[in-house]
C-alpha cells in the first residue's frame, strides 16, 4: 500500500470523526435545551463547507436537514446578531429567509468549547424568478420602524461591527455610523483612503436633504446571499447571511449593482411594486462606497484602489 495515499485517508477520517463528534454535540445540546426535536440527534449523514470565518455543515437527520456555523465561543455574538436580523426578516411575512432554529454554546470534554447557529437547510440554486425576488424586496422595504434610522443592537456586514444607534437623521447616521468608522478602521491598519474628506463631504451633499423611510434592509444584499429554491412548481427567493438595519431601502439597491448587477427581471419586479427616486444615481456611489471599503478592510488589494476610484465619480 502506498504509505502517502494510507496517510491522506487515515486524516481524512480523522477529521472526518472530528466533525461528526462536533455535530453530535451541538445537536444534543440543541435538543437538550428544547430548540429541535428529539429525533434530530440521530444524524443520518453530513457534508462539510470551506468557509475562512468559522466551520459549516450541511446535516441530514432523522428531524430534518439542517445547516449549522458553529465558532468559538466569543464569535456567539455574531450569531445572535444574525438571528435578530433573520427574524426581524421573516416577521414581515414578505421573503423567505433561511429560518433561525437553534443558538447556543456547548461545552465539550477535551475539545475548545463552541458557539452555534443553526438554521433551515433549503437547497439553493443560483438563478431563479428574478422578477418575484425584486417584487419581494420591494416589500421587504415596505416594513418601517418608528424609532428612526439603525437597529436593536449591533450586526455584522462581514467580519466588521454596525454601529445601529438609532437617528433621527439619515446624513448624520450614514456618515457618523457608517462611512467614518470604515476610514478609521483602514487608518488603525495603517490603510489611508486619498481623498477621504472630499467623499465625506460629497456624501454629506448628497444626503443631507434625503430623509427616506426608514425601510427594513437586507443589509449586504450581493449576489451571493440570494438564491432560489429550486422546486419547479414552488420555486422562489430566499435571503441570507443578513446584516440588517432600518435605513434608506436604495442602500440594498446599490450593493445589487455594486458585485455584478442582478438581472433586470429584478429591478422590473422592484418598480412593479414602488418607484425608485430620480435620484438614487446620485446616490449610489455613497451607498456603494460603504461596502467597498469594508472589503478594502476585510481583503485589501484592490478594493482600496476601487475605492479611491468611487470618490473620484462622487
Amino acid at each position: 500500500m502506498n504509505s502517502a495515499f494510507s496517510l491522506h485517508h487515515l486524516s481524512d477520517y480523522r477529521d472526518d470523526q472530528v466533525s461528526r463528534e462536533l455535530i453530535g454535540d451541538i445537536l444534543e445540546h440543541a435538543v437538550a435545551n428544547r430548540q429541535l426535536f428529539p429525533s434530530a440527534v440521530n444524524l443520518n449523514g453530513f457534508s462539510q463547507h470551506k468557509n475562512r470565518i468559522q466551520q459549516q455543515f450541511t446535516v441530514q437527520t432523522e428531524a430534518g436537514a439542517f445547516f449549522i456555523k458553529c465558532q468559538d465561543v466569543a464569535y456567539r455574538s455574531h450569531f445572535e446578531a444574525e438571528q435578530r436580523s433573520l427574524l426581524a426578516l421573516m416577521g414581515t411575512h414578505t421573503m423567505a429567509v433561511c429560518a433561525p432554529l437553534a443558538i447556543g454554546t456547548v461545552e465539550r470534554q477535551g475539545a475548545a468549547d463552541m458557539s452555534y447557529l443553526i438554521l433551515q437547510h433549503i437547497p439553493l440554486a443560483v438563478h431563479g424568478d428574478w422578477f418575484s425576488a425584486g417584487q419581494q424586496l420591494a416589500q421587504l422595504h415596505g416594513a418601517t420602524s418608528d424609532k428612526g434610522y439603525g437597529f436593536d443592537g449591533t450586526t455584522w456586514c462581514g467580519e466588521t461591527p454596525q454601529d445601529n444607534r438609532w437617528r433621527d437623521n439619515w446624513a448624520d447616521f450614514f456618515l457618523q455610523q457608517r462611512l467614518q468608522p470604515q476610514f478609521g478602521r483602514l487608518a488603525e491598519q495603517g490603510v489611508r483612503i486619498a481623498r477621504q474628506q472630499h467623499a465625506l463631504e460629497c456624501a454629506y451633499r448628497v444626503l443631507r436633504d434625503h430623509q427616506p423611510t426608514p425601510a427594513l434592509l437586507h443589509g449586504d444584499l450581493w449576489s451571493g446571499n440570494i438564491g432560489f429554491n429550486p422546486d419547479r412548481q414552488l420555486s422562489y427567493p430566499v435571503l441570507f447571511d443578513p446584516a440588517s438595519y432600518y435605513g434608506d431601502a436604495e442602500t440594498d439597491l446599490a450593493m445589487t449593482e455594486l458585485f455584478g448587477r442582478f438581472p433586470k427581471a429584478f429591478y422590473d419586479g422592484y418598480q412593479s411594486v414602488t418607484t425608485i427616486d430620480a435620484g438614487y444615481r446620485d446616490r449610489m456611489a455613497v451607498y456603494q462606497l460603504y461596502h467597498v471599503l469594508n472589503h478594502a478592510l476585510m481583503f485589501g488589494g484592490s478594493y482600496v484602489a476601487q475605492a479611491e476610484s468611487l470618490i473620484r465619480q462622487m
